[in-house]
């Protein structure tokens, strides 16, 4: 039973031998979530020795009796070891640039520093006199990208003809790499090409081919890996065609912030490392075979042909990790562990000192207003005269936090205390080239705004600003922590929740994302020292004190994609029956921590015989799940290491086009509505009939309006597919999502394009239905077809989401109904996709004018054209060049082209 949209409980977790509760927290059941669970993490203190169990008590807010307790046992719980394994920081003389011994490359550095840093003088030799993996986990701030580089001149130096691959894992990361790397490394003296692979880039062959060094996100790397062998199937995509000979020229690795391996994308770099060990290991033996078929004796190295650089923040499980990139951390001789270095947080070239400051409340934007004026107090203390970054969750607290700051500096009489040496009157000329009405209002009193939802001109500006001082505070969302490196004397992170759209509710940052903002703490040729102050909510204060700098264990990620990783494997041949899948397991991190922690993954103890019928059970259970969505072909029985597994069309659809594997039955049955829809609708046209035909997107009869129905229909299948599971839907979203469904030509359901253009009444909308993501994602759609104005900001940057996604959606529905038997041949629906795909290229729908399609056209355009006698663009081509130019420029077209 549901009374309203929401109920209130409370849940503690309390321990009853000792009656003392560790934890309580209050959430929210919401209706609109419903059947969906409800996920809540929380960090509990253990005590040894263990009590048996401890108690999970739920209680309502309002009804009286209502509430459940659950056991928790700790029966098979093992508790991570105590001392952390850290590396010392060895008392070494600054090795000097010169030890490069390669004047290319000392000019890389001779206009940064002298001599490396510690950490980068302890590392230097096998770095830069080995190819051994190596895994580092050091502070934000302690030079871990010219570690990175160090291994890169070595391999140029061994194999001037191999390729580097840097993994970032964001977007931004990877393209302030790319920046950096390209003016220095593809300059003279070195001349390197550095080239990115992502979703907006588009590379040939002979491009990847000549490349030095490839920087991407883990998602781009992962497909293109997926086709080493050569997948069978047609690809568009270029980056990721067959053949991909490239990815074997391979030789090094990097793989920057490898600690995110526990973070919800993690999943994705366990499948990149594990598959680059496994093609690393087949490419040596291949050559081994070649070189004893050509009689040449084969020298013993058991270093892997692909060296695996792993750049971390300090680990709690790094042996783990090392392990895992092919460190030989078991054996005992004189090589074992090499290779591996974990320094403790204390070892920043800066030091940098930490105050964590808790605030009461049980409300997110009420707590947030609170901790103003303590910033602007901590600004005032710990940085007057310095830069400072203040780190918040979403794009309004920038707006709100930034506005605050301004009026206290103004209570106290000096609202320019933010300014740099330049001046009002210079900033007033900078304010006045930004778009943004709250940044050019920020920014005449020293305040800048970062964040995703300012244009690139506006992004670059306040950078510029609070690179050169003249502005000393910029209040940014975390994603700025990742992306440009922008250090500052004072870091305060403003809160540590952001709100999750895909929960609605908010969450807290992983301790990673906070240790990241922190580490901008302390500019190095600048500060002695750096602050950073953490304000957070009362009841988490004692939490941050402790795992800020006694980190968690790493865990593996890999089950909650384990379906999507094994169909990849399926499909590029690597697995061919569960023995092949077991085999798979064994080279993942996700093995490794099972073991180590085998109730955190659900496996009853550590033992070889426990570990492998656990993992028999996942395969089973993820192969079951394939073959319910047409992804592969086995055996009902899976009991046997034997049993065979084949995949399927679908299969390879899901991993050529990197999608969630329930995706593609969902365009397969989508394509057949369509097919179905335009067979009947054009027999109906045929025949003459005057009743009209009934489909599955309601009433039609005329061809254009048929045509129209099946565009969208096709964008309603895109949108409603898993890959727009997580598109956020915010706080009262879904009334914005009810208003803009009334004035888009296809409501949320497509009914409305049948409705005669006749407006109905505005109703009490469905909230489940206008707080659907895929709903949200099918009006985002339509929006940017009809050029509508979009209600807020914030839908900007979600249109662009969405669309960066339609073309490889497009693509893939396209092979699914190439390769799908009862569609195959409908020549009709193969036209429907160039339809799709022009509409979206021209933002032009069916029912439009031709001429809107013209770029730049004004709302009016269409009308003044066909006035001065224009009714086609074929008309328009057909004019004299004179009297088509002095038509455009009258006006008509905004950019007069």
């Amino acid at each position: 039973r549901f009374h309203g949209g929401a109920e209130g409980f409370w849940l503690w977790v309390e321990d009853g031998e000792n009656d003392r509760i560790y934890h309580h927290e209050h959430f929210i059941f919401s209706r609109r979530n419903h059947p969906e669970p409800t996920v809540l993490e929380m960090s509990i203190p253990a005590f040894e020795p263990l009590p048996p169990q401890y108690y999970i008590r739920v209680v309502s807010d309002t009804w009286v009796g209502s509430e459940t307790v659950l056991p928790v046992s700790f029966q098979h719980l093992m508790l991570p070891e105590q001392e952390m394994p850290y590396t010392d920081l060895m008392d070494l003389t600054p090795l000097p640039i010169s030890a490069l011994q390669e004047p290319k490359f000392e000019q890389l550095y001779t206009t940064k520093f002298d001599n490396f840093n510690p950490i980068q003088t302890q590392l230097f030799h096998i770095l830069y006199h080995t190819d051994k993996p190596v895994l580092v986990g050091a502070p934000t701030g302690s030079g871990k990208t010219i570690i990175a580089e160090l291994a890169l001149l070595r391999m140029k130096r061994i194999h001037p003809k191999a390729k580097c691959v840097y993994i970032a894992p964001l977007k931004s990361l990877a393209r302030e790499r790319l920046k950096e790397w390209r003016s220095r490394l593809g300059s003279p003296p070195l001349n390197w090409k550095v080239l990115e692979l992502s979703g907006d880039t588009h590379h040939d062959a002979r491009a990847l081919n000549s490349a030095d060094v490839l920087v991407c996100t883990p998602e781009k790397w992962d497909l293109i890996t997926r086709g080493w062998r050569g997948t069978p199937g047609s690809f568009s995509d270029s980056n990721a065609s067959n053949g991909k000979q490239f990815v074997k020229d391979v030789r090094l690795l990097i793989i920057d912030e490898i600690h995110l391996l526990g973070e919800e994308r993690g999943a994705v770099l366990e499948a990149i490392v594990s598959r680059t060990r496994f093609i690393s290991k087949h490419v040596k033996e291949e050559q081994k075979l070649q070189r004893q078929a050509s009689g040449i004796q084969d020298e013993t190295d058991a270093t892997e042909l692909t060296r695996i650089i792993g750049l971390s923040t300090a680990l709690a499980n790094p042996y783990d990790l090392a392990d895992w990139i092919g460190i030989d951390v078991h054996g005992s001789g004189v090589g074992s562990k090499q290779g591996l270095y974990n320094f403790r947080p204390s070892v920043r070239p800066v030091p940098m000192r930490v105050h964590i400051q808790g605030y009461p409340g049980r409300h997110y934007c009420p707590r947030m207003a609170t901790m103003n004026k303590p910033c602007y107090a901590a600004i005032k203390e710990h940085s007057p005269s310095k830069p400072t970054i203040i780190f918040v969750a979403s794009r309004r607290q920038t707006r709100l936090t930034a506005i605050d700051l301004i009026s206290y500096a103004a209570g106290d009489e000096n609202s320019m205390t933010f300014l740099g040496s330049s001046g009002d009157a210079f900033m007033e000329s900078v304010a006045d080239t930004v778009s943004d009405s709250a940044l050019r209002h920020t920014l005449t009193f020293g305040i800048g705004l970062h964040h995703a939802g300012l244009t690139s001109h506006d992004r670059e500006t306040v950078e510029r600003l609070f690179l050169d001082g003249d502005i000393r505070v910029l209040v940014a969302t975390a994603t700025l922590a990742w992306g440009v490196n922008l250090p500052a004397h004072l870091v305060i992170v403003k809160g540590t929740e952001y709100f999750d759209g895909k929960q609605s509710r908010y969450v807290d940052y992983p301790v990673t994302d906070v240790l990241q903002m922190m580490g901008r703490a302390g500019r190095p040729q600048f500060d002695t020292e750096g602050i950073a102050c953490i304000m957070v909510a009362e009841a988490k204060k004692n939490f941050y004190k402790k795992f800020l700098y006694d980190p968690f264990p790493v865990e593996s990620c890999l089950v909650e994609r384990m379906c999507e990783t094994l169909n990849a494997e399926i499909a590029i041949g690597t697995i061919k029956s569960v023995g092949d899948a077991i085999g798979y397991l064994s080279w993942t991190f996700f093995a490794r921590r099972a073991k180590m922690n085998p109730s955190f993954y659900g496996a009853n103890s550590g033992s070889d015989e426990d570990l492998d019928d656990f993992f028999l059970s996942i395969i089973k259970e993820t192969f079951n799940k394939l073959k319910d969505d047409a992804c592969i072909l086995t055996e009902d029985d899976l009991s046997r290491d034997s049993s065979p597994v084949q995949p399927t069309a679908l299969g390879q659809a899901a991993s050529n086009y990197y999608l969630q594997y329930r995706t593609p039955k969902q365009m397969r049955d989508g394509s057949r509505e369509v097919r179905k829809m335009l067979l009947r609708g054009l027999e109906s046209s045929n025949d003459a009939q005057e009743a009209p035909s009934v489909g599955i997107l309601g009433l039609y009869s005329p061809p254009r309006t048929l045509e129209e129905a099946g565009v969208a229909h096709l964008l309603f299948t895109l949108a409603h597919t898993h890959e727009f599971d997580e598109l956020p839907v915010r706080h009262t979203e879904d009334e914005l999502n009810a208003e803009l469904s009334e004035s888009l030509p296809w409501g949320h359901d497509t009914k409305q394009l049948f409705s005669g253009g006749v407006k109905k009444k505005r109703q009490q909308y469905d909230i489940d239905v206008m707080a659907d993501p895929h709903t949200k994602g099918f009006l985002l759609i339509q929006a940017h077809i009809s050029r509508a104005k979009l209600p807020i900001s914030d839908y900007i940057n979600d249109t662009r989401t969405v669309l960066d996604q339609i073309p490889r959606l497009l693509a893939a529905m396209q092979y699914v109904s190439l390769d799908d038997s009862a569609a195959s041949g409908s020549f009709d629906l193969m036209c429907m996709y160039s339809k799709v795909r022009q509409i979206l290229a021209t933002r032009s729908n069916v029912s439009d004018d031709p001429l809107n399609q013209i770029p730049g056209l004004q709302k009016d355009g269409a009308r003044k054209l066909k006035q001065k006698g224009v009714e086609s663009i074929r008309e328009l081509r057909s004019m004299p060049p004179t009297d088509c130019c002095v038509l455009l420029m009258k006006g008509i077209v905004n950019n007069g082209k």
